[in-house]
């Protein structure tokens, strides 16, 4: 499978750590590859958050690379950075405590998704139009197409959050605890759905969860943060090799 993300060396942390190399989490490699699903686990304050926001170029590194798609995130001397509306059409991080604007309708919210393919007047074509109506249908919101989203409950608002990353058509899918919200039928479906758009589309998905028990039937690969170490092993291996064992102390 082809490696879409790629880190070299990664260092976790905030600007005011560089001073001495040190970050909330040690150095580590790792690589998320096209048609794969990994679950993020880890306590609360772990770093999990820092993790996705530094993957899509929100938050630089105390140290180390992060390529996307080959080339680097955020460009070094000898290496040319992807351009912020480049980089939109790759990567995108879905958090679902995100602002919503006041009347805004549901398909308005998800349309913005097209975003980085609009032209210099912002319209719509006929193909993006179809590309909002099939995230739409995914994540199963005909029912409240033209309803305010800040009017909607927590778990209705999370899967409009994440029909406009489906709209945005990205390559690399970060996910902050998108099940936060939902009950149990609605969490089952939705790491289904991630599972489908990952096979179909050939997208890398990060999901952070704190919901073990869909990480291990529904993911390809566990990677776990702890006490500021990262480790990372195939789903089905991850409790044998003792990735787990922290959410049993």
């Amino acid at each position: 499978m082809t490696n879409l993300l790629q880190c070299e060396g990664l260092v976790l942390g905030y600007q005011a750590a560089k001073a001495n190399a040190a970050g909330i989490v040690a150095p580590f490699s790792f690589e998320l590859k096209a048609g794969e699903v990994v679950a993020l686990l880890g306590e609360n304050g772990c770093g999990k958050s820092t993790f996705l926001k530094t993957l899509c170029a929100q938050l630089q590194p105390v140290a180390g690379e992060v390529t996307l798609c080959g080339q680097s995130l955020w460009g070094s001397a000898d290496a040319t950075a992807w351009t912020a509306r480049e980089r939109a059409k790759l990567v995108t991080l879905v958090r679902m405590s995100g602002l919503v604007c006041d009347r805004m309708t549901v398909r308005e919210f998800v349309s913005l998704g097209r975003t980085p393919y609009a032209g210099l007047f912002d319209g719509r074509s006929k193909e993006d139009e179809k590309i909002v109506d099939e995230a739409v249908s995914l994540l199963e919101l005909e029912n409240f197409t033209n309803r305010w989203v800040n009017e909607l409950s927590d778990g209705e608002r999370s899967r409009v959050y994440l029909a406009q990353a489906v709209a945005q058509q990205v390559k690399v899918l970060l996910l902050d605890e998108p099940n936060a919200f939902l009950d149990i039928p609605r969490s089952r479906k939705l790491f289904m759905l991630l599972q489908k758009l990952a096979k179909e589309r050939g997208m890398g998905i990060l999901v952070s969860t704190h919901s073990v028990e869909y990480a291990e039937k529904y993911c390809d690969r566990i990677m776990v943060i702890e006490k500021g170490c990262v480790r990372c092993e195939s789903a089905n291996e991850a409790r044998a090799k003792g990735l787990l064992d922290w959410t049993e102390a």
